[in-house]
Order: C-alpha cells, then structure tokens, then sequence
C-alpha cells in the first residue's frame, strides 16, 4: 500500500510541474503576442468599430467594483475621443445577486454615454463568451478592449483566434487587480486550448 501510494504521489508531483510549465509557456507566449496590439493610452490605438468592457463584480449595491470601475472610466475617456462610436457593455446576473451589465449601463448613461450607442451583452460570463458575441451576436470585427494589464494577453489571445482585430487598452492596476494574477494564470491556461478546441466544432 505505501508502494502504491508513493507511486501515486510521485505521478501527482509529475503531473504538477508539467501543468506548471505549460501553464508557464502559454502564459509566456500570449504575453509576447499581445504586446504590439497593447497600448496605454486610447489616442495610439487604430480605429475599430467598438470598445469592449469585459464585466467583473459589481456591489449589490450596483456599485461597481474598482475594477470594473476602472475598466469603465477608461472606456469613456476612450469614447469621447470617438463621438458615435460603440459601446459594448459585457457581463451578467448573479441570480439574486448583483446585474454586471445594468451597472455597467447605469453607469454609462450617468456619465452621459449616449444610450443608443451601448450594445449589451448580458450573457457573457467569460472573456471568451463576450469577444464570441462581439463577433457573432453584433457583427464587430475591430475592438478596442478595455481592462487591466493582467487580463489583456488572454483576450488579445482569445480575439486573435476568434478572427477579431483586437486592440487592447491598459487601465490602471490596483492592488484588488494584482491579487486576481493568480487566477488569471489558470485562466490563460483553460482558454488557449478552449479556442482551439472550439474552432473544430464551429465554422469561423
């Protein structure tokens, strides 16, 4: 029995460390990818049809969490430099909990975003579930998205795939946005083989 269970834990421990080295490489290589299509400030990035806010928590209050608070002050900023651009406002409802997207829209208006112009996707509950309806649902194809410096590599990476011209536009980081750096490793590991996967079961 002590055999087996040191055979088990030393395959356990084998299987760790190859996880953590592609985990490593993927993470390694979408950065790399995304660095010339990563900016800071909205006045260098190329035109596009949209900017994207990917959600995150929201208060039951339906006060935005920093966050999301910073993603969407850096989208206006961004908007007002583009009078009658899109707005692509992503995220969804916990039940009995808070509305990601009302927020979100709520927001937008209170800051004088015209109403006509935000696109409201309630259903996406991933990155990759928002730039899939970016392309699908609204028929966009060149996207400014908006969120902290963790977060654009693996959209950048999720965009590529899915055929978009994405464009990424770096918001500023405080310390709520590095303590989710752990999560997002996992996540860039889950979703480079999810588009891969995805492309042999859908037509582009």
């Amino acid at each position: 029995m002590k055999i087996l269970l040191l055979k088990i834990a030393k395959n356990l421990a084998f299987l760790s460390f190859v996880i953590l080295i592609a985990g490593w490489l993927v993470s390694t290589y979408m950065e790399i990818k995304a660095a010339p299509e990563t900016f800071r400030s909205p006045d260098a990035i190329p035109a596009v049809d949209a900017i994207v806010v990917p959600g995150a928590s929201v208060h039951r209050s339906g006060k935005l969490s920093p966050v999301l608070l910073q993603r969407m002050d850096a989208a206006l900023a961004m908007a007002r430099l583009h009078p009658g651009i899109k707005l692509v406002l992503s995220g969804y409802a916990v039940p009995k909990g808070y509305d990601e997207t009302k927020a979100m829209w709520d927001y937008a208006i209170a800051k004088g975003f015209p109403a006509q112009d935000a696109l409201i996707d309630a259903h996406g509950r991933s990155t990759f579930l928002t730039l899939l309806h970016c392309k699908k649902l609204f028929g966009l194809r060149r996207l400014a998205i908006v969120s902290q410096a963790y977060h654009l590599p693996r959209a950048l990476y999720i965009a590529r795939r899915l055929q978009l011209q994405g464009y990424g536009l770096v918001v500023a980081s405080g310390s709520e946005g590095d303590e989710w750096h752990g999560r997002e490793w996992f996540s860039r590991l889950k979703d480079f083989f999810l588009v891969r996967i995805f492309r042999y079961f859908h037509a582009n």
